[in-house]
Order: structure tokens, then sequence, then C-alpha cells
């Protein structure tokens, strides 16, 4: 009876019955009921779905092979395609973290999100600028390394914040406060924006050092040095390592820097290798592109919670770049096929 009257159900618009058509329709599917407007109302919705689903069975299953084909072959693909093409998915990469978050933020009138990514955009294109020239002014790989990790250890420090102040929501400390709607807003804007901008501030620093190198000399997208590199020159910046030579004793009233060595022999100054490896997210030395430990830098606590910020770095990459894309590339294989 109910199969019999879905079918014609199947071939009536619902929607357009009055209230009095709606409730005799419902009321043949569940007889000898006193049906409520809000169960009338689901049993119309669920009706109309089924009408316009009815025979979609094999679409369905279609879409859902199609969608778990796509997701299990993503991370293999993602993989090949940035040990190939290096270039372009870095385009593709740094494009989407960069612009899909402003576009959804100024559609839907999120402007406090939009003010700061202009913000922060404005400074940084200035930064691009200074990195990209050639040759290089003396000071700007320094200049450049020390802004991005102002930047990731001023993004941590927010992200860290916002896990507190969730924390804090979650067990309700001071009831009142810690469950109001607007601090638990506040904790979780804290944690998107420490995530968001530690991930796009390491990804142009990427683009920058990879520039810097290659202008310098001493490393190249090529992975071939052009030029010989002096023991007393670090390769990032391209400054002498005056510590070494403080050490030495050759250049007594030089200011000590400290200077860090990799276990390929190769040294640099403390915070180039650092913004290298740490904020740079780059495993080789940049001189002989040898495999680097970065055990070695887990100095203290601090380094070690770090690491593992640069991780949940990753993992917010996939929700707001590589799953977009995602959405985006399986609705364009549906409508290519036909599928809806």
């Amino acid at each position: 009876m109910e199969s019999a009257t879905s079918a014609i159900g199947a071939t009536l618009d619902l929607q357009a019955m009055d209230s009095e058509q709606q409730y005799a329709f419902a009321a043949s599917l569940h007889p000898g009921r006193s049906l409520s407007p809000g169960e009338v109302h689901f049993i119309i919705n669920r009706e109309t779905f089924k009408a316009q689903h009815q025979g979609h069975e094999g679409k369905h299953l279609a879409m859902f092979l199609i969608l778990v084909c796509v997701l299990a072959m993503l991370p293999n693909t993602v993989t090949y395609w940035r040990r190939r093409h290096p270039s372009s998915y870095r385009f593709v990469s740094v494009g989407s973290i960069c612009l899909i978050p402003p576009y959804f933020a100024v559609s839907n009138g999120y402007y406090r999100f939009a003010s700061a990514w202009t913000v922060y955009a404005a400074a940084n294109v200035y930064f691009l600028y200074l990195a990209t020239r050639s040759p290089l002014y003396p000071q700007t790989p320094r200049r450049v390394y020390q802004w991005f990790a102002f930047i990731n250890k001023a993004s941590y420090a927010v992200f860290v914040l916002g896990v507190v102040l969730f924390a804090l929501c979650f067990f309700n400390v001071a009831p009142g406060l810690t469950d109001s709607e607007r601090f638990v807003e506040g904790s979780m804007l804290a944690v998107f924006y420490g995530l968001y901008f530690g991930l796009v501030s390491r990804d142009l620093v990427t683009l920058c050092t990879d520039k810097m190198a290659a202008t310098l000399g001493y490393a190249s997208n090529g992975y071939m040095p052009t030029r010989h590199l002096p023991r007393d020159v670090c390769c990032i910046c391209g400054g002498e390592l005056l510590g070494s030579k403080a050490e030495g004793g050759s250049e007594q009233g030089a200011l000590v820097e400290p200077t860090h060595r990799l276990g390929c022999g190769h040294e640099f100054h403390a915070c180039c290798i650092r913004g290298w490896c740490v904020v740079g997210k780059k495993d080789i030395c940049p001189f002989c592109r040898e495999k680097v430990d970065l055990e070695t830098f887990k100095q203290n606590p601090w380094d070690k919670q770090e690491l593992f910020y640069v991780t949940a770095l990753e993992y917010m990459r996939f929700f707001i770049s590589w799953q977009p894309l995602t959405l985006l590339f399986l609705t364009a294989i549906f409508w290519i096929l036909g599928l809806s």
C-alpha cells in the first residue's frame, strides 16, 4: 500500500498541494494515525525526495565509487605531483591557500577575516618584492627570515592561546563567561587564525628561500650550486659567519653570532638554518641537499611543541586547500558524466 501510494506521489507535485491535500496524502501513507503538522511536513519532504531520486540508485552507486577512488588516489597523486612538477604544485597549493578562504569570507560577509587577510597580504607583498630582487641587498635575506620567523612565532602563540581558551570552554571553568557564545567564537577564531596565517607564512617563506638561494648562487632549484662556498660564509643569507671567526681569534671585535653545523659539515647562522628547516619546512642542506635531522633543532620544550604545530599546519592544508579542490574536481567529473 505504502509503495503504491509513494508511486502515486512521485507523479504529483507534493509541494504545490495545499495543506489539506498534503494532510490527506500523508494520512494515506499512515492510515489510522492522527498526524501533527510537523509530521505531515516531514512526510511530504521525504516523499518529494524519493520522487526526485526515483530510479537513481545506479547513479548514486557510480558517484559513490568515483568518490572512493578519488579519495584513495589523492595522497599518492599529490605526492607524485609534488615530486615531478614542484613548480606547478607549489603554484596551485599556495594560490589555493591564499585565495580560497578570503573568497568564502567575502562571499559570506566575514569582513573581519577579510580585513586581517588584507593587512597580512600587504605586509608580505613588500617582503616578497625584496626577496625577488636581483642582485639582493646585503641585508635582505636576514630581514626576510626575521619577518617570517616573527610571523611563525606570532601565529603559533595565537594558536596556543586559542587551544587554551577552547579548553576553558570545554570544561566550562567560569560559568557565565567560558560558556558564552562570544567566548567560544573567540577561541575558535584564534585557533583558525593561528593555523591559517602560520600555514601561509610557511608557504611564502618557501618561495622566498628558493628564490634567494638561487640568486645568491650557492644553491638553486636545479640542485647544483653555481658558486664555491667559502667556509666562513652562510650560503642562506650570504653573510659571514662572524661567530666562527671570533672563536678563532681572527676578528676579536666582531659580534659573536650563534652558528649551527649540520651533519654534512656545512655551517650556517643559527637563525638562518632554523628559518630554512623549521619555518621554511625544508629537511635538506641548502648547499649539498643532504638530508637534515630535524631532531637537532629540538633544543627545548618550545621547539618540540613548535614541530608539533608544524604537523598541525599540514593537516590544515588539506581542509582549506585540497578538500575544496577535490570537491571541485569531483563536481567537474559528475558534470561531464551527467551525474547529479
